[in-house]
């Protein structure tokens, strides 16, 4: 998802950088529909609890039918039809009727959020629903936005080329992805935390304080980014700063790479 608003929003017009982000789109849509397969029969053998599970249609039925079930079947549909609407796009400039039906696949794999994890069972479902979709929308864009961007970043410095235009434009929907991802975090944290002394005295409050600890280092380097560097390129364009840019997106990425991990094990780990 951060590289399709990559695409359409950050180097639209830029043919040479589109198609490199179309090829780590690509790579990325095949690399969740396979594990998306994968943990789908995983489920079937925990549910059934023998191996044979692994490749007994009824077996991996039963997995799919559960809310996991239904979040690793969007998630490898939506991946599939990522893969497949991008596959000739990585060679041909992309058409509407491409672009449209990427954005689907995506709306899919994002759709499945509302389905995984213990959280979905606290608080009015509506309203989890939309703060899970909306939190992993924005943090998708902010996060594989940054990877992209340090990727552009390098690339274009190769080849001599202009960072301040893209940079630009990504400062801006990262801050708005940061904004929508923030409050729809602390929407679900209300939902899921019965006070507020569980912060520190639940597993899955302190690996919360963990996530906004490191959401908090990429958000201030962003911010450094934004408001030191890009206008020090601007008025001088030294070589060392632009080293400094590129080092600072590497960090930021790292950073929310991180922050992905945790939140692997927070949707995972118990509330209680």
């Amino acid at each position: 998802m951060g590289g399709l608003a990559f695409l359409a929003f950050i180097v639209r017009g830029e043919p040479l950088d589109s198609h490199r982000v179309r090829r780590w789109v690509s790579g990325n849509g095949i690399m969740l529909t396979v594990s998306a397969a994968v943990a789908s029969l995983n489920r079937a053998v925990v549910i059934e609890r023998e191996w044979s599970a692994f490749w007994s249609p009824d077996a991996i039925a039963d997995a799919l039918s559960t809310h996991f079930g239904v979040a690793a079947g969007l998630r490898l549909l939506g991946g599939l039809v990522v893969v497949l609407a991008l596959f000739r796009a990585v060679a041909n400039p992309p058409r509407m009727p491409t672009v449209v039906t990427a954005l689907i696949g995506g709306a899919l794999v994002i759709a499945s959020f509302a389905f995984d994890g213990h959280t979905v069972t606290e608080g009015p479902r509506w309203l989890h629903s939309i703060a899970s979709v909306s939190h992993v929308s924005a943090a998708a864009v902010w996060s594989g936005g940054v990877v992209l961007l340090a990727d552009l970043l390098w690339r274009r410095h190769r080849r001599g080329a202009d960072v301040i235009r893209p940079l630009m434009r990504f400062s801006r929907m990262a801050a708005s992805a940061l904004v929508l991802a923030g409050a729809a975090g602390t929407v679900m944290a209300i939902l899921v935390l019965n006070r507020f002394a569980d912060l520190w005295s639940t597993p899955w409050g302190r690996l919360l304080l963990a996530k906004i600890a490191l959401v908090a280092v990429a958000a201030a380097i962003g911010g450094h980014n934004r408001w030191v560097l890009i206008p020090a390129v601007e008025r001088h364009g030294e070589p060392a700063v632009h080293r400094r840019l590129r080092r600072a997106a590497v960090v930021e990425a790292v950073a929310l790479l991180c922050v992905a991990v945790i939140t692997a094990f927070l949707v995972a780990a118990s509330a209680l």
